[in-house]
């Protein structure tokens, strides 16, 4: 699948399909309605979201008797990637830090949240540069 893909990003309807397309693994455009609440939007709407995804790269479409069965072409962790590197660059100037402290700074998280945040950090820390030599006691 061309990596594009990966960082196009999703109308809301289109996204809400694709979830219900990670969860199931495949569908049919009926399994895929029956798998909303009411009120269901029509057959025909569905349809055509589904051809724009298929369209995009992000689906395929495989004929199956008088319907076809649609399979996400991408997972839902590669599409949140995705989109998360494309919402850091354009929003953050590509600061993951800016990024971190947007949602930090506006959310209430329980202790262990945090702990658990501060974990995959240390996890993910690269190591400092080397402090250059001192200069002292070289005149």
């Amino acid at each position: 699948m061309d990596t594009d893909n990966k960082h196009r990003s999703l109308t809301k309807s289109e996204l809400h399909l694709m979830n219900l397309l990670w969860d199931k693994g495949e569908a049919t455009i009926n399994e895929l309605l029956e798998m909303m609440p009411e009120p269901r939007p029509a057959y025909t709407t569905t349809l055509t979201v589904m051809r724009v995804l298929v369209k995009k790269g992000v689906v395929e479409a495989t004929p199956q008797g008088k319907a076809h069965i649609y399979t996400p072409l991408m997972t839902r962790e590669e599409y949140t990637q995705g989109f998360m590197e494309e919402t850091r660059h354009t929003l953050f100037k590509g600061s993951f830090s800016s990024l971190l402290s947007f949602f930090a700074e506006r959310e209430r998280l329980a202790a262990d949240e945090v702990e658990h945040i501060i974990a995959l950090l240390r996890k993910n820390q690269t190591a400092p540069p080397p402090t250059p030599p001192s200069m002292e006691g070289s005149e």
